[in-house]
């Protein structure tokens, strides 16, 4: 009997320490388990909010892009209308020009580009090409051959330009084109200046009245 009830006690314990370590091994994978969900609520969230920045952050970057390409675009349409506008004025002053119908006038004007062509030239003779209309009522006038000291020569080849002549010394070497196309063109990056200046004090002058 006393053998018995030892055996007995034995067992009881077997089973109670069992039933310990059963419990604690339970506890420590629920505990376990909670970790892993935890740390998977955690990824989750992470992913969630990594994705939600990577929105927000793509969000961002197209409203700047768009941003960005609408002041290009505006930018592009300004120098356009800057251009046309600076394309308008060299447009009517060549028409201007080429509108000088008086012969005496013509000819005083011609005589002044032909005279700052010899400066430009500074030779002791020049020859002048002119185009036809132009070359008819010179030598259709009384023409000096000599400008400043310097012999003028008309030549026999005509040019194709609204008005204005083309000198040169003897050679060739030297030629300065004094035409009305050579003149605007040389004064064209002025008419922009010009232009722009007008054009951004029109719109300070609007925005001022809007």
């Amino acid at each position: 009997m006393e053998t018995s009830g030892n055996l007995d006690g034995l067992v009881k314990r077997i089973l109670e320490q069992a039933r310990e370590e059963a419990a604690a091994v339970a506890e420590r994978s629920a505990k376990a388990v909670d970790r892993e969900v935890q740390r998977a609520r955690q990824v989750s969230s992470g992913r969630k909010e990594a994705m939600e920045s990577a929105l927000r952050d793509a969000s961002k970057r197209r409203i700047y892009s768009r941003r960005a390409e609408a002041e290009q675009e505006r930018r592009r349409a300004a120098m356009n209308a800057r251009e046309e506008a600076v394309e308008s004025v060299f447009v009517e002053a060549l028409r201007e020009l080429k509108e000088i119908g008086d012969p005496s006038e013509r000819r005083n004007l011609l005589e002044a580009l032909i005279r700052e062509g010899i400066r430009a030239v500074d030779g002791r003779s020049v020859r002048v090409r002119l185009n036809p209309t132009e070359r008819k009522l010179l030598l259709g006038s009384d023409f000096p051959e000599e400008i400043d000291g310097v012999t003028v020569t008309i030549d026999e080849d005509c040019i194709d330009a609204a008005g204005g002549p083309i000198v040169s010394d003897d050679s060739g070497r030297v030629v300065f084109e004094n035409t009305f196309e050579a003149r605007l063109a040389r004064m064209r990056e002025s008419l922009r200046r010009l232009v722009v200046e007008t054009l951004e004090l029109d719109e300070k002058r609007e925005r001022a009245n809007g």
